[in-house]
């Protein structure tokens, strides 16, 4: 009878230590500061399962989820971020009770690692599970445009953009409304909706010639923004003038079979440039003015170019009127050539010579575009 109860004492003292084995074995915590003797120093609290991270459809918000911690007397949960993975993290919030098992951080650019641990500190206790499972987050920090090649003022064209991270992986998370604008005119729209974080959509820029025109869309929480490449944008314009002595004409004296040359960048509608068609037309042409500068300019009845200058180098001794002037256009209706008749001068100009051309606001190109007129054309040749 005696070596039975002592091998059930035996058992029951084998018990225990294999119980306090088990418990110190899984996690140790601080021990509480009021009645140490009173409480249990060393418990398993259970990490939460699940976790992930995010990026809500503002790109700038990271929703932390997780399931809670299966120790159904824990306290609450804490959250911790880092920038490293594997850490070091830092806690950025603590939740009390089992409930709430989603938390929205605004952590900023990067990529972020998150986990989040069960806690109880009730009776002056401080006690942690280990850290979950890690879950990544990068949040919005820019946007891309597929490259943009040269275009056409109020033609549209589409564009396509990509919300990505700051490592440029695309985030197919992102959905809202974005804005347009440019560098140079105007654009249309200026809003549009962007679906798992992107969007091709059609737009018409406006506006003057430009060689590096940009198109910048701007979205999300906290606002990021994207530049697209510099491209050129059209515009019916003038690109060159030249001013030519006839052959065995006088250098530097405007005279009767000179030519004048003038470049458009596509086709020009001729009709806005006056009745010139190419035979003898029976007008007033063009006013030669002694001015400073002297000038030469269409008079607008039968010729509607605008105005050329000269400089102030004496080209002309007085104001004249050339009459039944000569014009014809190349095959495209991009080089009109107008010989000049009627034009009465005398002297001569010394030394190089300069020329301008403001081209008259009447024109347009064959599909109805009116020519820019910020633009200055290129003087090739000015030979009197």
């Amino acid at each position: 009878m005696a070596a039975r109860v002592y091998a059930l004492i035996i058992l029951a003292l084998v018990s225990a230590v294999l119980l306090m084995l088990t418990l110190t074995s899984v996690a140790t915590f601080t021990a509480p500061t009021a009645n140490p003797s009173n409480q249990l120093a060393t418990a398993t609290l259970a990490a939460p399962t699940g976790v992930s991270a995010t990026v809500q459809s503002n790109g700038g918000t990271v929703r932390v989820a997780w399931t809670a911690t299966s120790s159904t007397w824990a306290s609450g949960h804490r959250v911790f971020r880092g920038t490293s993975s594997g850490g070091p993290y830092s806690q950025i919030q603590q939740i009390a009770g089992l409930a709430t098992v989603t938390y929205d951080d605004a952590p900023g650019v990067g990529t972020f690692y998150y986990v989040v641990r069960g806690y109880y500190n009730a009776n002056g206790a401080n006690w942690e599970s280990i850290n979950s499972s890690q879950a990544t987050a990068k949040p919005l920090d820019h946007f891309t445009f597929n490259v943009i090649a040269t275009q056409h003022s109020a033609a549209p064209f589409n564009v396509t953009v990509v919300a990505r991270a700051q490592d440029g992986s695309a985030l197919s998370t992102i959905n809202g409304t974005v804005t347009f604008s440019v560098g140079s005119g105007s654009i249309s729209p200026t809003t549009a909706t962007m679906t798992n974080g992107s969007l091709t959509q059609s737009v018409t820029t406006t506006g003057a010639y430009a060689t590096n025109e940009t198109i910048t869309v701007t979205g999300g929480a906290p606002s990021r923004t994207g530049t697209s490449n510099g491209f050129v944008l059209e515009h019916f314009r003038a690109t060159a003038v030249a001013i030519n002595n006839k052959a065995g004409g006088v250098a530097g004296k405007p005279e009767n079979g000179d030519t004048i040359t003038l470049t458009f960048n596509e086709a020009a509608n001729p009709a806005t440039l006056g009745a010139c068609s190419g035979a003898t037309n029976s007008g007033n042409d063009l006013l030669t003015n002694d001015a400073n500068p002297d000038t030469m300019t269409a008079l607008n009845t039968s010729l509607a170019f605008g105005t050329i200058g000269l400089g102030n180098n004496g080209y002309f001794t007085a104001n004249k009127t050339a009459k039944n002037s000569t014009c014809a256009w190349n095959a495209s209706n991009t080089v009109l050539t107008i010989t000049l008749q009627g034009v009465t001068s005398v002297g001569t100009v010394a030394g190089a010579s300069t020329a301008t051309w403001t081209p008259h606001m009447w024109m347009t190109s064959a599909s109805g575009e009116a020519i820019d007129l910020t633009q200055t054309p290129t003087a090739t040749a000015v030979l009197f």
